[in-house]
């Protein structure tokens, strides 16, 4: 329950499509920012479903995952001693990609009793004169919380207000459960001029090793990024590139099928999370993770995780690697079979006896 990847394999038309290329003898350099195929298919997946326009020849980078996309959007804006608001708890690299660029990452509290959610006013109080850029994911990693349109519009305020680059990774956007709903940043009003948003196909399509993220915005913003991107990578797989045609172009059936199982998987921890004594677990809206509190049992999030991995075999990843505000939690992914995480589940709650 550690790793953050689906379990399973790439559908079989994305790698059906890739072999093919390699067959055409598309095995060579691409353009810097990535086949005229793909940035096209991207192009139009963002027109239709996140209602936000972007021109496929100066708009679109392709990078190898995401994380290079981040990389490259910080090397690309952030200076030395700028700052970046960074949601805490959140996915590690964050923080430390900021780090890298030169920048001051300003963690912004995450609460449980808020169910996780990047509270505008709290984000409001954290911009200083120095503050450069604010950091959105939703779904988000490790909580799995969804942010809601209205307070999406109301970080879009703030940006606006301050004049912050926003950067939206929306990866897990596909990957929703219950009543909520995605919305991409650079749809609202005024964001699309100061959004960069980051996606990829890692989560959706389980093609985490194929390595394709890509970064869209208005030109801009993008060209930019394209400029540490070609420096730094030249180009990403180009064979891999047209399997990515085929993830978007094609059916999106396997994706509906993944999503089914990985909500049938979260109602099952969820359940049986909610009966063990002492352990609280925000019900996660999004992406393949649940995030719950062991604080009552006294002991360091990295101490929990410890015990588990070495007296119930179970692994996860504590919390307090997401940020201070993660200390007393465990990141659980659902990134497992259903059978297993029975298992985990009833190896936790025998664990959780010894500390009664």
């Amino acid at each position: 329950m550690e790793i953050g990847r689906p379990d399973f394999d790439t559908p079989q038309s994305i790698k059906k499509a890739a072999i093919r290329a390699l067959q055409e003898g598309k095995v060579h350099y691409t353009a810097n920012a990535g086949i005229q195929e793909l940035k096209e298919s991207i192009s139009r997946k963002l027109a239709v479903e996140n209602q936000f326009s972007v021109d496929p020849e100066k708009g679109v980078v392709i990078t190898i995952g995401c994380k290079e996309a981040i990389l490259d959007t910080m090397l690309a804006y952030i200076n030395l001693g700028d700052e970046v608001l960074v949601p805490d708890p959140s996915w590690l690299e964050y923080q430390n990609i900021v780090k890298l660029a030169g920048g001051v990452p300003v963690p912004v509290a995450l609460r449980e009793e808020e169910e996780f959610l990047l509270n505008p006013d709290d984000v409001r109080e954290c911009v200083t004169s120095k503050t450069k850029m604010l950091i959105v994911n939703s779904p988000q990693n490790p909580t799995g919380a969804v942010l809601p349109k209205s307070y999406l519009q109301a970080l879009a305020e703030i940006a606006n207000a301050f004049d912050l680059i926003v950067l939206s990774d929306e990866i897990y956007e596909k990957l929703i459960y219950d009543d909520a709903k995605h919305v991409c940043f650079a749809s609202l009003p005024g964001m699309a001029e100061r959004t960069i948003v980051i996606n990829g196909f890692s989560k959706a399509y389980a093609m985490d090793g194929w390595r394709l993220g890509y970064a869209a915005g208005e030109e801009h913003l993008i060209q930019p990024i394209l400029k540490v991107h070609q420096y730094n990578t030249s180009c990403s797989t180009s064979f891999a590139q047209y399997g990515a045609v085929s993830a978007y172009e094609g059916s999106q059936e396997s994706v509906r099928a993944m999503v089914n199982a990985f909500d049938q998987r979260r109602k099952l921890i969820i359940s049986r999370l909610q009966q063990m004594d002492g352990v609280h677990c925000v019900v996660p809206k999004g992406a393949f993770y649940v995030f719950p509190s062991f604080k009552s049992l006294g002991m360091s999030s990295k101490e929990l995780a410890i015990a588990l991995l070495e007296q119930a075999h179970i692994a996860c990843v504590p919390g307090e690697a997401f940020g201070n505000q993660g200390q007393g939690y465990l990141r659980m992914a659902y990134s497992a079979s259903y059978d297993q995480l029975e298992q985990a589940m009833d190896r936790l709650a025998h664990f959780l006896q010894k500390y009664r």
